[in-house]
Order: structure tokens, then C-alpha cells, then sequence
């Protein structure tokens, strides 16, 4: 018979599994480059997300997510894109890059983000923060990182704070594979018997280049 107790916690990892489906929007795939002035990709990825650091008990939630994005560049260092989830949520970014070229073995972008969810009857907002760095050893391998701060806002009352990045690496030319892990912590003022909520994604996908030449 379970306890009060624990039945508190399942109906918290409930609550919580809303909000995981409501920030599945962890992932980056992508670089520090832009693709380039009249250069475009489309890409296709596969996650699994979940809850970390859940409960001192078996409680946990994970979910599977899956992603099309898209980007195109309307400068030589200025890209706009877009990506959906099966989740239905979604993020329209745009991508600046400050540091490196299309050819420097360094590059670093800033690429601020507007999120929305339309699973839930509240209208959710979230603003994506990133920095997207990244090393290129050859023109056919890419090791990246994007830490980020992600706030979000419901109407009608609440919001959430994250704080996080995402580790991965690309390889291809005009069709290249990503794998990719991402962390986020919640910063928000949340702990139920040692309880600290953390979200993660792991997942893969490929993208193929389109338009350009490059």
C-alpha cells in the first residue's frame, strides 16, 4: 500500500512530466558558424529527454522527442531558423556570428530565441539565450558546445528558469550526422525531500545542406 508520502511524489512526477514536454526545447545542433549568405539546411533528430536527480526513489519520467529544424542564411554572418518538436513546442532563433569564418578551426555565435508549446491550455513563452561555440579540426568534424539560459513564462502566473548546455559533435560535408547530450538545471527555488530537478536530452540526427554551394 503506498504511502501518503509516496504518493505525493508520483503525483509531483506527474506535474513534472508536463514540464518536461513543455521545455523539450534542450537541444542546440549547431555550431558556432553560420551557414552563409543565401546557404540553408534542414535537419531531422531523435531524443530521449528526462527528469534527473528525480526523487531518492524509483519515480522518473522520460519521454522520447522527436525534432525538424531548419535554417537559412539571410547574411554571410546572420542566419534565421526554426525547430519543432513532436512535443509541440517549437523555437525561432537568429544567429550571429562574432568570432571565426566559414574556414577558421574557431567560431563563436550568439543566437537569442523565442519558444512556444502548444500542448497545454496556458500559453507558454520561453527566451532562449545561447552561445554557440565550436571547433573544426577539418572541414568534415565539428565539436561544439551551446550553454544557455532559457527563461519561461506562463500566463496567468509562474515561470521557470534553466540553466544548461549542450555538448556534441557533427561530421559530413553536404549531409552530416549529429549526436549531442544536453543538461539543464532549474534554478528555481524547488526540493522535495533532497529533490533538485535537472533535465536531460541525448539524441542524434542528420542534416543536409541546401541552396548554396557550400
Amino acid at each position: 500500500m503506498p504511502t501518503p508520502s509516496t504518493l505525493l511524489k508520483v503525483v509531483i512526477v506527474l506535474q513534472l512530466s508536463l514540464l518536461l514536454t513543455s521545455c523539450a526545447q534542450l537541444s542546440s545542433f549547431q555550431t558556432g558558424r553560420t551557414s552563409g549568405k543565401g546557404n540553408g539546411e534542414v535537419g531531422i533528430a531523435a531524443s530521449a529527454s528526462g527528469i534527473s536527480d528525480a526523487f531518492e526513489t524509483d519515480a522518473s519520467a522520460t519521454f522520447f522527442v522527436g525534432e525538424a529544424y531548419g535554417r537559412y542564411g539571410v547574411g554571410e554572418n546572420f542566419d534565421i531558423g526554426l525547430k519543432l518538436s513532436t512535443a509541440l513546442t517549437g523555437v525561432f532563433d537568429f544567429k550571429y556570428q562574432i568570432l571565426g569564418d566559414k574556414i577558421s578551426p574557431f567560431a563563436m555565435s550568439i543566437g537569442p530565441g523565442i519558444g512556444f508549446q502548444g500542448a497545454i491550455a496556458e500559453t507558454l513563452v520561453q527566451l532562449h539565450f545561447p552561445l554557440h561555440l565550436s571547433y573544426h579540426p577539418n572541414e568534415k568534424l565539428a565539436i561544439y558546445a551551446s550553454p544557455r539560459y532559457i527563461s519561461q513564462l506562463v500566463t496567468g502566473g509562474g515561470s521557470a528558469n534553466y540553466l544548461g548546455s549542450s555538448l556534441g559533435f557533427e561530421t559530413g560535408e553536404q549531409v552530416r550526422f549529429v549526436l549531442e547530450a544536453s543538461y539543464f538545471k532549474l534554478l528555481n527555488d524547488i526540493e522535495i525531500d533532497g529533490f533538485g530537478l535537472g533535465l536531460f536530452q541525448f539524441g542524434g540526427g542528420v542534416k543536409f545542406r541546401i541552396f548554396g554551394n557550400r
